[in-house]
């Protein structure tokens, strides 16, 4: 069933469930809908005063979403989709000409090729266009960020990146730290969040609670990156 409070000038909806668990669960997804699940003894009057007690942490969430909006499906790169590079939103623009080149220009991405309609030949371009940015944007983050490991690694780590199905990163016993260039789509904020994640696994080689503990230390904000990358890989 669905249902809504008013918190200050905001009114917040949500979809409620009923089911057999002890506490009420809520739940803010990046197409900023709310799910709230609640014990089957719960009334009417007690979901909404813990949905209200818990209306500041919504709002933060869906603002926070707000800046991955919309989700994108499948590209089929013809002009006018639209194309995510750093979280932002560019609409790309196929241009007839002999000279192959993407970059981005008044809020397009212009990709330029003798023939417009070879989709598979924008699609390659993109990626090698993504690829190179990557590689200068990643290079540039991992130097600010790598210190932090100073504390619980001796030695260097070292940065490489690749395309990858199913994960934004990982960490190998050698100090290698792999992102997949799929990450140069979102924020920086979410980069930031998958390197820190990988050099906790120079300390902890598992998903352990020392783990846990320190990445909780170094990044207080991980559990919200974290859901929408989640939501991200679906």
């Amino acid at each position: 069933m669905q249902d809504q409070i008013q918190y200050g000038t905001s009114t917040i909806g949500y979809s409620l469930e009923y089911a057999e668990r002890k506490t009420l669960g809520i739940k803010v997804y990046p197409d900023k809908s709310v799910r709230v699940i609640a014990p089957l003894d719960a009334t009417n009057e007690d979901v909404q005063t813990k949905v209200k007690s818990k209306a500041a942490w919504i709002l933060r969430q869906q603002d926070f979403f707000l800046s991955f909006h919309p989700i994108t499906p499948p590209r089929k790169f013809v002009s006018g989709e639209t194309h995510l590079y750093l979280g932002k939103q560019y609409k790309l623009k196929l241009i007839l000409n002999d000279v192959e080149s993407v970059k981005l220009h008044g809020g397009m991405l212009e990709v330029s090729l003798p023939d417009k309609t070879d989709s598979s030949k924008v699609e390659k371009l993109i990626r090698s266009w993504y690829k190179a940015k990557a590689t200068r944007y990643f290079e540039k983050l991992f130097k600010e960020l790598v210190p932090l490991s100073n504390s619980f690694y001796n030695g260097t780590p070292v940065l490489k990146y690749r395309w990858m199905k199913k994960r934004w990163g990982s960490c190998d016993r050698n100090g290698g730290i792999h992102l997949n260039i799929e990450l140069v789509k979102a924020p920086r904020k979410c980069i930031e969040y998958v390197i820190v994640h990988e050099l906790c696994h120079l300390a902890h080689l598992n998903h352990s609670k020392a783990f846990f503990d320190l990445l909780e230390k170094l990044y207080p904000n991980w559990r919200v990156t974290k859901d929408y990358l989640e939501k991200l890989m679906v």
